[in-house]
C-alpha cells in the first residue's frame, strides 16, 4: 500500500485571518513537497530493524497509530495520545501541560514543552522549574480544535495541569486499547509514541538536527539511532547494481 503524502502547507485549511495582523503566505516552503511511503513494506521490515539493531527502540508507523487513535473513544486519553504522537513529547511533559502551555501568535499554533526526563509518578514542581523549555508547532487543525474545546469545557485555571493523572494510568489505558485491537507483537507504552514521532519525521525527510531540537535532545547523537530505519532496508540501495 503506497500513499502519496503532500506536505505543502497550502494544502491545509488556512488559519483565520486576523484583523490587525493578517497572515501572509510564505514565499518559500520546505523543499520536500511530497513523498511516497509504502507502509506495508515498512511494517514488514520493522521486525528486521528491531532484530538487527540492538539499541533501536520499538516504534509504530502511521497506519498503526491512526488505528489506535480511532479505537480510543475517551476524549482525555485520546488527546494525550494525540499530543505524544504529533509533538514527540514524553508522557511526563504532557502531564505537566497547563492552558498557558499552548501558544497562538496569530500565525501559528503550538505548545511549549518543559523538557522533563523520565521519572516515576507525577512531575514535581522543582523539576518543572529546573528543565529547559522547547516549542513544538501543531499544524493539525483538527487537533488544534480539539485542544481548544478541551480547554474551554474543562474551565481550567491558567497554571492548572489539564491532565491530573500519573504515567502508569496512561500506560494501563494504552495497553487496554492495544488489546481491543487484537494485541501487538511487542509492548506498546507512552514512550512508543515519542519514538514513532521521530520515525515519522525521518520518513518525510526532515533534518535530523531539527528533529533533535523538537525532541529536546541535548545531543544529536541521541537522535541518530533512529536513522537505522532508513538504512536497514538494503534492497533499495542495491537496486540497479548487477553482480553477474
Amino acid at each position: 500500500m503506497v500513499h502519496n503524502i503532500v506536505t505543502n502547507r497550502t494544502s491545509f485549511r488556512p488559519r483565520p485571518t486576523r484583523l490587525f495582523h493578517p497572515a501572509e503566505q510564505p514565499e518559500v516552503v520546505f523543499p520536500i513537497q511530497s513523498v511516497q511511503i509504502d507502509w506495508d513494506r515498512l511494517i514488514a521490515k520493522r521486525a528486521l530493524v528491531l532484530r538487527t539493531i540492538d539499541t533501536m527502540p520499538v516504534y509504530l508507523l502511521k497506519p498503526e497509530v491512526v488505528a489506535l487513535l480511532d479505537e480510543e473513544k475517551h476524549p482525555t486519553y485520546r488527546l494525550i495520545m494525540d499530543l505524544m504522537w504529533t509533538t514527540g513529547a514524553r508522557i511526563s511533559e504532557v502531564l505537566a501541560l497547563t492552558p498557558a502551555s499552548f501558544i497562538d501568535d496569530g500565525y501559528d499554533f503550538g505548545v511549549i514543552l518543559k523538557t522533563l526526563k523520565h521519572h516515576p509518578g507525577r512531575p514535581k514542581k522543582a523539576s518543572l522549574q529546573r528543565f529547559p523549555k522547547r516549542y513544538v508547532p501543531i499544524n493539525d487543525y483538527l487537533l488544534e480544535d480539539r485542544i481548544r474545546s478541551y480547554l474551554h469545557t474543562g474551565h481550567f485555571k491558567k497554571t492548572q495541569r489539564i491532565f491530573p493523572m500519573v504515567r502508569q494510568t496512561v500506560n494501563r489505558h494504552i495497553h487496554a486499547v492495544v488489546e481491543r485491537v487484537g494485541g501487538a507483537p511487542f509492548s506498546i507504552s507512552c514512550h512508543t509514541f515519542r519514538h514513532s514521532f521521530v520515525i515519522h519525521l525521518l520518513l518525510h525527510g526532515r533534518p535530523l538536527k531539527i528533529i533533535a531540537q523538537l525532541l529536546g535532545h541535548s545531543s544529536i547523537e541521541s537522535t541518530e539511532i533512529y536513522t537505522n530505519v532508513l538504512t536497514v532496508d538494503g534492497g533499495h540501495f542495491l537496486e540497479g547494481v548487477d553482480f553477474h
